[in-house]
């Protein structure tokens, strides 16, 4: 009996993602519409690597990687926290949250610095967070993203040198990289444009 109660139900953690989704909002950038972008990305990662993963536990960690944005910076920091609380909560064993929050916790570009991304499931979220920064929808999330903050333009291309443009770097799969190295050259290419029009 106590090995059941400690179990991690999969209608409990399919509960939690739901109470995920009802908290973001729907912007753009960092809202449920970029959540659920991952979430495809994440499906393309696991088809094109043929990798196993636990398809509740994925969809679990992508639906709370970026509730720590309704907290503050480290965002990663915060939503590994407010994770914890609430696979705690549903009973998850220690296994199954060590498993969850790291996987959080290592997806930032970052923070994860911070952070050993051993796992699979680790390692497919920064892919497809990171794959969602890049395109023509990375690139209208970064001036979303600034206009909000009020970031200058001058700080907004710094942005794109400093990070944008490296995370192709920084992936872990071959098809992620591919993807990653296709989608930079897109941002390239806007990048050119909009400095031709600047000028």
């Amino acid at each position: 009996m106590n090995a059941w109660r400690n179990m991690c139900e999969t209608r409990k953690l399919e509960l939690i993602t739901e109470i995920a989704r009802s908290l973001y909002d729907r912007s753009f950038e960092h809202g449920i519409y970029h959540v659920e972008r991952v979430y495809k990305w994440s499906i393309k990662i696991i088809e094109n690597e043929n990798i196993k993963v636990d398809p509740v536990h994925l969809k679990t960690a992508i639906f709370l990687h970026d509730l720590g944005r309704l907290v503050g910076e480290p965002h990663a920091y915060y939503s590994a926290l407010i994770s914890e609380m609430l696979l705690k909560e549903a009973g998850c064993n220690d296994l199954i949250i060590k498993g969850l929050v790291t996987a959080i916790k290592s997806h930032s570009f970052s923070y994860s610095k911070n952070v050993e991304r051993t796992s699979d499931l680790g390692k497919i979220l920064s892919d497809a967070d990171k794959l969602d920064a890049l395109g023509l929808i990375g690139f209208l999330r970064v001036f979303i993203y600034s206009e909000r903050r009020g970031r200058s333009l001058n700080d907004t291309l710094k942005h794109f040198h400093e990070k944008i443009l490296k995370l192709h770097t920084l992936m872990n799969y071959d098809y992620s990289r591919k993807k990653a190295i296709e989608y930079t050259e897109r941002v390239r290419e806007l990048l050119s444009i909009l400095g031709g029009e600047l000028n």
